[in-house]
């Protein structure tokens, strides 16, 4: 069985998940490709008949999933259709009620697709308040003061 793990990162988060889910795919025997739809045009994203399965992963900010992610599942919604389908979100929203985050996921993609996963999950990602992380300064302060708050 080959299947595609699509994503759009931020941070890096969604990027290393990806990397975990590819490895443990792997080790029960099954041929994995990864690709990240934000650094690669839509003209150049793979094709779909070439994949038994299909795993999409998307970071979230202020709740709202990657401009590419979503235009990827647009795109392809009829050809998931006929995959074994899965989707995760990497963002604070999971931190938590995970639950709800899956929850999310799930009416997210039946309201605006018309599309039904068959495994859907949430992960938290990394909070990086580094000097030299990407996230700016007012970001970095709007994410300590949510962090505190939980």
């Amino acid at each position: 069985m080959k299947v595609l793990i699509a994503y759009g990162t931020r941070y890096g988060s969604t990027d290393e998940i990806s990397q975990e889910v590819s490895k443990i795919l792997g080790e029960k025997g099954l041929e994995v490709e990864l690709f990240n739809l934000g650094i690669n045009k839509p003209k150049n994203w793979p094709k779909l008949e070439n994949y038994d399965g299909v795993i999409v992963g998307t970071s979230l900010k202020i709740n709202s999933w990657k401009k590419q992610v979503k235009t990827f599942l647009e795109k392809n919604k009829d050809k998931l259709k006929e995959k074994k389908f899965g989707i995760f979100t990497c963002g604070a929203y999971a931190i938590g009620e995970p639950e709800d985050a899956c929850e999310d996921i799930a009416r997210r993609l039946m309201k605006n697709l018309e599309l039904a996963a068959d495994i859907h999950d949430a992960f938290a990602g990394v909070l990086d308040f580094s000097e030299d992380s990407n996230i700016g300064k007012t970001g970095k302060m709007a994410l300590k003061a949510a962090a505190l708050a939980l």
